[in-house]
């Protein structure tokens, strides 16, 4: 980010274009994302964020014609911390639902793959608006954090083309870090939609040791006999195959609700970071039946935070 004097505010953000071709359809070229931080930091305890996103802004199909209408525009955060200390903070706002690992880390430039997981789009609403309690203790050879959260008035900025909104909401993560280099964590979410009550509960893991990478998440939702039961899970890979040159893959599996098919998802491609705030991806991603969140076909990105 540009940090603007001695004014404690800094501005940056994120932008991604996208080469899609979905199995049976047209090459898509898209400027997917645009999004843009404003950060403000007045005092050591006082810390302010807003992301601002503009999603689709353009598109250019194979036969060279471009132009879209699913363009938006939406307030994805904004929200204020109090950090007490190290062990203690309070988040007022609108925020990224901390459920597994993936949702919180979502923006291009910091994933391996253009596709994201069924399990960590599906299931739960992306944002909360409301309240966070958030910590970190540091027993020997670790680190713990703690975060409690819960939704208790209506979302600033409501999509609806988004796959799921809670109406209100309450949940739980929390997650151990290990000096060796590894992580393990739990969250749970309870939340309503239209009146009626879901309970979500995950566990994910990250793993990383010289040049390979594990990272993977399991998320469980019990509801109301008539929305049905879900659940999933992926893990993937990253292994550092040439200096800044990755081979990833990925195996996914999905549990929809009725009427839709179970899901199973694979995904290979190498991801190429010339420097640590750009990333290039190509992927190819097979499955056994198409899901509308994550198509089957070849996907490549250009992504910068910036």
């Amino acid at each position: 980010g540009l940090r603007v004097g001695d004014t404690g505010l800094t501005l940056g953000g994120y932008s991604s274009i996208n080469l899609e071709r979905n199995e049976g359809g047209p090459a898509r070229l898209t400027l997917e994302d645009l999004s843009f931080f404003i950060i403000w930091d007045p005092t050591p305890r006082l810390h302010f964020f807003s992301e601002q996103e503009f999603e689709d802004l353009l598109e250019v199909d194979d036969h060279g014609h471009g132009g879209t209408n699913k363009n938006t525009y939406s307030l994805e955060r904004l929200y204020g911390d109090f950090a007490a200390d190290d062990a203690l903070n309070i988040r007022f706002g609108q925020f990224l639902t901390p459920v597994g690992r993936w949702n919180v880390i979502h923006a291009q430039p910091l994933v391996w793959t253009t596709s994201r997981p069924l399990v960590t789009l599906v299931p739960f609403a992306p944002q909360t608006t409301g309240a966070m309690l958030f910590g970190s203790v540091f027993p020997s050879a670790g680190s713990l954090t703690y975060s409690l959260f819960g939704q208790f008035v209506n979302v600033l900025d409501a999509e609806p083309h988004a796959p799921q909104r809670a109406d209100r909401s309450g949940g739980a993560r929390l997650e151990y870090w290990s000096d060796a280099g590894g992580s393990v964590g739990a969250s749970y979410l309870g939340f309503t939609d239209k009146g009626q009550w879901q309970h979500l509960g995950g566990l994910d893991t990250f793993w990383r040791r010289g040049p390979l990478e594990l990272m993977g998440e399991f998320a469980y939702v019990g509801a109301p006999r008539a929305l049905g039961n879900q659940w999933g899970l992926y893990l993937q890979s990253a292994l550092e195959v040439y200096p800044r040159v990755y081979l990833v893959g990925r195996y996914e599996h999905f549990d929809q609700r009725t009427p839709q098919p179970e899901v199973n998802l694979g995904v290979t491609g190498l991801a190429y970071k010339p420097v640590p705030y750009v990333v290039l991806k190509a992927e190819y991603l097979f499955a056994d039946h198409p899901a509308e969140e994550s198509p089957p076909g070849f996907k490549a990105s250009f992504a910068i935070l910036f």
